[in-house]
């Protein structure tokens, strides 16, 4: 029988796309109705990361939960413009203000103003992080890269080239690049993450990782 009901803690992918996508069509949903801007990828940043690096519960969130996505996940995996950092916290508190006023929130998490509060508390620390070129992961300097070089990461050929002329650059401008002992011919893979970095691939065991 196709599902009905949601999991909000899914133990497989398949209970989590599923999840993913009732969570995502419900924020869309409720943005009409209060009269927020409806844009398709609204709430899948803060969706996928509690899911593939977080403890997989997609409705509970804590303070805790917030520094890893924002402070951590986000300076070592995601391509923002300066000009949009806010807008990356003011998505984070609508869709706590979603899960709050739509009943969805967890008990156990944090209270939303609570949470919110916490947001804008984090935001000068945000930004110096998002900033901090030490922080960024080996994927998302091989994607600035290619940003830089006029690649369009949703053109498939278009980052196919840049791999293959990547590759055939000598170690020494790759380490200049990537930093030294990186290895030599990374790969594209994984699905994009709007609107930043592929993110890594998720094993086929449930994680519960904590910080």
């Amino acid at each position: 029988m196709p599902r009905t009901t949601p999991d909000w803690s899914p133990e497989s992918e398949e209970d989590y796309e599923f999840a993913r996508r009732q969570l995502k069509k419900r924020f869309a949903q409720w943005r009409a109705t209060v009269g927020a801007a409806v844009e398709r990828d609204a709430g899948e940043t803060p969706i996928h990361y509690k899911w593939a690096f977080l403890d997989g519960h997609l409705t509970r969130w804590t303070r805790e939960d917030l520094d890893d996505v924002y402070l951590e996940l986000h300076p070592a995996k995601v391509i923002v413009d300066d000009d949009d950092l806010t807008d990356v916290l003011d998505e984070a508190k609508t869709f706590i203000r979603f899960l709050d006023e739509t009943g969805l929130l967890d008990p156990h998490s944090d209270s939303p103003d609570v949470l919110v509060d916490h947001l804008d508390a984090i935001e000068e620390q945000f930004r110096h992080n998002m900033a901090d070129a030490s922080r960024y992961s080996f994927g998302k300097r091989m994607w600035m890269t290619a940003q830089s070089e006029g690649v369009r990461l949703d053109d498939r050929a278009s980052i196919d080239a840049f791999i293959a002329d990547f590759n055939a650059r000598p170690l020494a401008q790759r380490d200049a690049i990537l930093g030294p002992g990186l290895p030599p011919r990374p790969r594209a893979t994984g699905r994009f993450t709007p609107p930043g970095t592929p993110p890594k691939a998720r094993s086929t065991k449930r994680r519960k990782r904590r910080r």
